[in-house]
């Protein structure tokens, strides 16, 4: 017998061309781009690279430090400049050395590619490589080209000939930017390097054809490489004239597979383990979780594989027990195939499966090829009712999960099989593997695959194992190999017909998957046969998305399910994207870093949630400036005036330039109050589609300024002047204007003013506000008055509110209001859909501005002393009267939860209430005496401090504890509110003395920790001082949210302030730190009073999520500048977060240098319309000492309804709004009016505790997966009732006729066609015209009326265009209800 092992000879064959061959797939959406225009088959071409011209390199770093000379090096990857993803692998050449300015690569490139468009590109790098003293080297981009392969023609065929490139300043990351995606034209945005340029040719090579399955697609590779399969060229090019080394016909037989301790025990194992999980993620005494799974089939795959890729598909035969070997087929629907219910059956197996014939292969004398052995087990589960059959159904799914896999090298050099019986070693876990897939593994086959010696005889049979003989006869005859080969035909054709097959579906969900594992053998013909036996799981329309699993026969396996089903989305809107994971990982610990493979790619899922905008590139442009009209008609407009304490007005700045900030010249103002000025003047609609051209018709804001509680602005009606629209063809501004209490608007003083007064700041604080103002933005969310929607959000530059010196400044900024819109890809409605919940499909982000909105900012200095009049205040003065007010309240309510007496002369009201209530502090009995004296005794030994607290900044203070005995003492440190410590140690106390520059010593290992002691412990010598160091820090406040609306006009004349909400900050109390001796009394007393300071909120972000739902959501962070990591890129940035919610899971992770942070968020759900409402805080320093950022994070929960559909046809769907305590007058609101109709369209009203159904028609015009809204308004109140989240499935309809047409660009006329219609009824019947592009094509008629089987002549009228181009316009004929009769698909070329 043969035994193999992972020795070193297979390491250096096969495993070695295994590990260089890991590629990156596709863009999905590409693939099936490609598919849509027919280019199923794969085109070979080769890249011939001659010379690089490089004039202008520096001649200065051609040589080291050492005098060594600088190498070269030309690195090549294919690029989908679509998608901007980078994809296949990235090809390296040989060091190259320049010479005369010049660098020879003579270097030729071979790949195919099915992906025959024009978005697929080669990317050329340049990097230089110099030595570094450690021996590796160090690599530095110099520059890159892009090469273009395919051009726009029908045939799509490869752009032949001899090209010169030219090279670009930068690297090819620069193609990832958001700028760069919008064009096609890199040149216009990319530098070149004069001087510098690539000699190079690409031209088909239709040679490569042969030897296709010996390389997958997308693999750059030079000629010069071997591989393995093909045999090497005198010339040394394998590719130029390949030939593929002749197959030879070889026969496995009498195989054998021995599983460990034994099959039963394996297999019991096995099913507890998955039973449990099964049970762990059911109820507790429902239905499902009484149900087990079992055994299906037990499988194998036999493939040969050169480490590329697989020379033909694999095969899978079914195994049975070597016992019941002589009964019946291996594929026949034998009792070893049914399903394993009986325990006792199970002992009665041995502990060996088998092949019943054997198996037909084709192979290669090559050393470095391999068979390649995975062992698989198909279940079956329990459907149940969360599958959405009945009850008493009795169906079950299968599902997959691989075992154990192995490969053996037939042709190495040290093999010598012959005639002799071969075992190999079958290997589990998470290591990487040809199929790609995650393998089973328990605690006893990780054991028995570590490296450790083998140290007892009979440990070899620990190890599972498979016995196979190899023989070359070619007149040996299998019948098992025949049923594969039929059931891989039957499987191939069972794939073409049904659209949710396992390969389908993981193509259309997984376009950032791992490299693409060929595709996997068919099902045996026992499953073939059983198939109706196993129906598709059908899913609620209440399960999430993240809880959707591939709608096909055969399921992901629950135990990879937790490492493959994760969901990730990356936002294309800014720095910061949205991501769904899970928060935990399953195991018991961290895996080491041979079992843990390579890095899982996660599934892509786009969550639905509002508009973020980032501080940094994504934030909305503030330095824009209106036309000259819009100047004109804004100022005509009689907005009030920002003017200085002098009545002069306000210096101008210009949002377009920079702004110089000096804090000293800011700190040195003898102006030192401030009055910050924010002037709401104006909104540009913008026309979107589904929605009306006036909308909207009110809107309001909301906001918050600094520490200043957040601000909802009043409902403000958009002014249009009829006479200078129509001038200027409605791009003008549309005034905003307060609404009376009657319903009339303010057109006399337009706008809205709100101010803020900033002064007598506490010492130390006007430092942090000036730094607010200079580097932060006011994030602004704008609303529909009417229907409570979100239009969407901005933000404003507060840099322009610096006054520098200067009595006033007034900055005029126009700022974009975006949204975000999540459509998935197209699907096509077919006969075979009918039914289906279609498969989970990719979605992408789409920023929409929704408008522009015009906003005044200003700030007037003012005199500490100076305080405008009270009509005037937006906030009151924190250390005003009414401020002193609320601080006698403070500590009134700290007072009384200590329990001592008042003072009397804090406030007069609590003299009188003292003296008519004496005996509340008169002594009564010597129980009160003498609690008197021990209040007395306590308060002669408290230290009192006040501390001015805010949320997630830690306060550091140092105790100065004396020991008043002439003997030692070991004092207990106890304080009464964890959220006061004791520092412990060293290094955190250092940071923080370090952070305040306090001078007072340092000392190591001062106190001793004790398990359930109430606190740390310190001994002091006789009569000895030291300092105990404290830190304060909360992570909590309060939580209160303002109802969703406007507020209401304000009741006294001539202020325009806006609503004052509550406060989210920290509650005031009193902690006490008690000093207890060796005999428990108290040595000293330490008592700080918490009073609260409102907190800056950086970012806001607004989320929208079914109702009664977890919400899993996480925010992705861009590279944190540390600036003690400048020049170390080992040094890691500590990022940290807390949330103010105990009941929000918040977490982090520590991810390699360079790489992006995410903060995950785990939010549970509440009902409709409830909007939860917490903060994050971000911190950057080890310690956590001050946030670097605060998030405030509302979450909406509405009611979900899956809707599916088709274009262009209306749809119904029914909705049920519940009434609650009293009488409403309600209205309904759609966020796309022109696609969604709610009946009743009017204001109706609603009694409590009744049901009012609304009757939704749906005819949307985009297909794919969208998301709208609808929302039930007390039009009264202005309060939200009801909200609803659409989940929308948009199918396209199936087209009846295809027509092309050409249009002249810049013709001025635009064209006129016409098409013809049959009625195919018998009576006559009116149909009407709908249009998906109604801007682009307009009907002579858009209904008509025709008698049966005549025909009608449809008149089109084209709209001319300003650019070449080409769109596909559906034309729609519907009935009188829209239901589509015909559907026409026309094709207009603009040339």
């Amino acid at each position: 017998m043969v035994k193999t092992e992972d020795t070193p000879d297979m390491a250096d064959g096969w495993r070695e061309v295994f590990k260089r061959s890991r590629v990156l797939p596709p863009p999905s959406q590409t693939v099936r781009l490609a598919l849509d225009n027919h280019f199923t088959q794969s085109l070979g071409s080769q890249l011939t690279l001659s010379r690089l011209t490089a004039a202008h390199l520096p001649q200065a770093q051609e040589t080291t430090g050492g005098g060594q000379e600088v190498t070269y090096q030309l690195r090549v990857t294919l690029f989908d400049r679509s998608h901007q993803h980078f994809f296949g692998n990235t090809w390296k050449s040989p060091s190259l050395r320049m010479k005369n300015k010049k660098i020879p690569v003579n270097e030729v490139l071979y790949f195919h590619t099915s992906l025959r468009l024009p978005s697929t590109v080669v990317v050329l790098e340049l990097v230089s490589l110099s030595p570094r003293p450690d021996g590796s080297q160090q690599a530095l981009g110099r520059g890159f080209a892009v090469l273009e392969l395919f051009t726009n023609r029908p045939e799509a065929q490869a752009a032949d000939g001899d090209r010169r490139l030219n090279l670009h300043h930068g690297s090819p990351r620069s193609l990832l930017h958001p700028l760069v995606k919008a064009t096609d034209d890199y040149s216009s945005l990319l530098t070149t390097i004069d001087g510098a340029h690539l000699d190079c040719a690409v031209k088909n090579h239709q040679a490569l054809v042969s030897v296709m399955h010996l390389l997958p697609e997308n693999v750059l590779i030079s000629g010069k490489e071997k591989i393995p399969g093909l045999a090497a060229s005198p010339t040394g090019d394998s590719l130029l004239r390949p030939q593929p080394l002749k197959m030879l016909p070889f026969t496995l037989h009498r195989l054998t597979i021995s599983l460990q301790p034994s099959l039963e025990k394996f297999e019991s194992q096995l099913l507890q383990l998955i039973n449990d999980d099964c049970r762990n993620t059911k109820q507790p005494g429902s239905e499902a979780a009484l149900r087990t799974v079992v055994i299906q089939e037990r499988r194998l795959l036999v493939g040969v594989h050169n480490g590329w890729c697989f020379l033909d598909k694999p095969q899978v035969v079914v195994l049975e027990a070597a016992a019941a070997g002589s009964r019946g087929r291996a594929d026949s629907t034998s009792k070893q195939s049914a399903p394993v219910k009986d325990r006792s059956a199970l002992s009665t197996l041995p502990h060996t499966l088998g092949l019943r014939g054997s198996l037909e292969l084709k192979l290669t004398n090559h050393h470095a090829l391999a068979i390649v052995f995975q062992l698989e087990w198909v279940f079956s589960a329990p459907m149940g009712r969360e599958t959405m059959l009945s009850a008493a159904s009795t169906s079950r799914a299968a599902f997959l999960q691989c075992l154990r896999w192995g490969a053996w090298c037939p042709f190495r050099e040290s093999a010598d099989w012959k005639g002799e019986e071969i075992q190999l070693v079958l290997q589990g876990g998470a290591r990487p593997n040809p199929h790609a897939v995650m393998v089973y593994r328990t605690e006893m086959s990780a054991k028995a695959q570590s490296p450790a010696p083998l140290s007892a005889p009979g440990s070899a049979q620990a190890k599972d194992t498979i016995t196979f003989r190899l023989s070359s006869a070619p007149e040996r005859k299998a019948s098992s190999p025949k049923a594969s080969l039929r059931t891989k035909r039957e499987d191939e054709s069972r794939r073409r017909r049904s659209p949710s097959s396992p390969s389908q579906g993981q193509k259309n969900i997984q376009p950032t998957s791992p490299p693409e594992s060929p595709q996997g053998p068919g099902l045996s013909l026992s499953q073939l046969a059983a198939t109706s036996r196993y129906p598709t799981i059908s899913h609620s329309s209440s399960a999430l998305p993240w809880q959707q699993s591939f709608p096909s026969l055969l399921h992901p396996s629950p135990l990879a399910s937790a490492h493959q089903l994760s969901h990730v989305a990356c936002s294309g809107v800014g720095n910061i994207a949205h991501l769904e994971m899970d928060l935990h990982r399953e195991g018991d610990g961290p895996l080491s870093a041979q079992d843990e493979g390579d890095q899982l790619q996660e599934l892509p899922f786009t969550p639905v949630h509002a508009p973020v905008i980032t501080l940094g590139v994504s934030m909305p442009s503030s330095s824009s400036v209106g036309s000259r009209s819009s100047l004109a008609h804004l100022y005509s407009a009689g907005f009030p005036d920002i003017v200085d304490s002098a009545g002069q007005a306000a210096e101008v700045l210009d949002p377009t330039e920079p702004v110089p900030f000096d804090p000293q010249r800011e700190e040195s103002d003898p102006l030192q109050g401030n009055l910050l000025v924010f002037q709401f003047l104006a909104f540009n609609r913008i026309p979107t589609a589904g929605v009306a051209a006036n909308w909207p018709e009110n809107i309001h804001f909301t906001f918050q300024f600094y520490r200043f509680p957040p601000v909802t602005s009043q409902q403000l009606k958009l002014l249009t002047s009829d006479k200078v629209q129509q001038q200027a063809a409605g791009l003008l501004p549309c005034v905003l204007a307060s609404i009376n209490k009657d319903g009339t608007f303010n057109s006399a003083s337009p706008g809205l003013q709100v101010q803020f007064r900033v002064d007598s700041l506490k010492p130390g604080e006007r430092r942090w506000f000036l730094r607010y103002l200079a580097l932060h933005t006011m994030h602004i969310d704008v609303w529909d008055s009417d229907s409570l929607l979100l239009i969407g959000s901005t933000a404003v530059e507060l840099k322009y509110m610096l006054r520098q010196g200067k009595s006033a400044v007034q900055a005029l900024h126009e700022v974009e209001v975006l949204t975000t819109d999540y459509l998935g890809d197209d699907t096509l409605l077919t006969s075979t859909d009918v039914g289906l919940r279609p498969a989970r499909t990719p979605m992408s982000v789409h920023t929409i501005i929704r408008g522009r909105l015009h906003i005044r900012t200003g700030n007037i200095g003012k005199n500490a002393a100076q305080a405008p009049g009270p009509e005037m205040e937006a906030q009151p003065n924190l250390n005003g009267p009414d401020g002193r007010r609320r601080k006698l309240d403070c500590m009134a309510a700290v007072r009384r939860r200590e329990g001592t007496d008042e003072p009397k002369v804090t406030d007069r009201t609590t003299e009188a209430r003292f003296a008519r209530e004496p005996h509340q502090i008169k002594p009564s009995g010597k129980h009160s005496e003498a609690e008197a004296i021990g209040n007395m005794l306590s308060r002669s030994i408290t230290t009192q401090h006040l501390l001015y607290a805010g949320l997630g900044a830690a306060e550091y203070m140092e105790f100065v504890l004396k020991n008043p005995f002439n003997v030692p003492q070991t004092v207990t440190i106890h304080s009464d509110d964890p959220e006061l410590s004791v520092i412990t140690t060293t290094e955190e106390w250092a940071y923080f003395k370090a952070l305040t520059e306090t001078p007072t010593p340092l000392e190591e290992n001062m106190f001793h920790l004790e398990e359930g002691a109430p606190g740390p412990k310190v001994y002091l010598r006789p009569r000895e001082s030291i300092h105990i160091p404290l830190k304060y820090q909360s992570f909590l406040c309060d939580h209160t949210v303002a109802l969703q609306g406007p507020s209401f006009q304000p009741t006294h004349k001539g202020s325009q302030v806006a609503k004052r909400n509550l406060s989210n900050i920290v509650a005031a109390k009193t902690i006490k730190v008690t000093f207890s001796a060796e005999d428990g009394k108290p040595m000293a007393i330490c008592q700080l009073n918490v009073e609260p300071t409102p907190h800056v909120v950086d970012q806001t972000f607004r989320l929208y999520h079914p109702e009664l739902s977890f919400l899993k959501k996480a925010i992705r962070l861009p590279p944190w500048n540390d600036p003690e990591a400048v020049g170390d890129p080992d040094v890691r940035t500590h990022i940290s977060v807390r949330c103010s919610d105990p009941n929000v899971i918040c977490q982090t992770r520590m991810l390699a240098p360079g790489e992006p942070q995410d903060v995950y968020l785990k939010v549970p759900g509440s009902p409709s319309p409830h909007i939860k409402m917490f903060f994050v805080m971000v911190f950057t320093d080890r310690w956590m000492a001050a946030p670097s950022q605060i998030w405030q994070i509302y979450v909406h929960f509405l009611e979900r309804v899956d809707v599916s559909c088709v274009t262009g046809q209306r749809s119904c769907q029914s909705l049920v709004l519940r009434g609650k305590q009293a009488v409403r007058k309600v209205k309904c609101f759609s966020s796309h009016p022109q696609e969604i109709q709610v009946d009743p369209a009017g204001v109706f009203l609603l009694p409590p505790a009744a049901l009012q159904e609304l009757q939704l028609k749906l005819q949307p015009w985009r297909a794919g997966s969208r998301f709208l809204y609808v929302n039930a308004v007390d039009v009264e109140q202005r309060r939200l009732v009801t909200a609803w989240l659409l989940c929308l499935n948009v199918h396209r309809p199936v087209l009846s006729k295809a027509f092309e047409v050409c249009v002249p660009v810049c013709g001025g006329r635009g064209s006129s066609r016409k098409i013809t219609y049959t009625n195919p009824y018998s009576s006559s019947r009116a149909f009407l015209l709908r249009s998906d592009h109604p801007d682009l094509l307009q009907f002579k008629e858009e209904k008509f009326q025709i008698s049966g089987g005549e025909t009608y002549t449809i008149g089109l009228r084209f709209a001319p265009s300003q650019s070449a181009g080409s769109v596909e316009i559906l034309v729609y004929v519907n009935n009188l209800e829209e239901k589509t009769e015909e559907t026409f698909c026309v094709k207009v070329n603009y040339s």
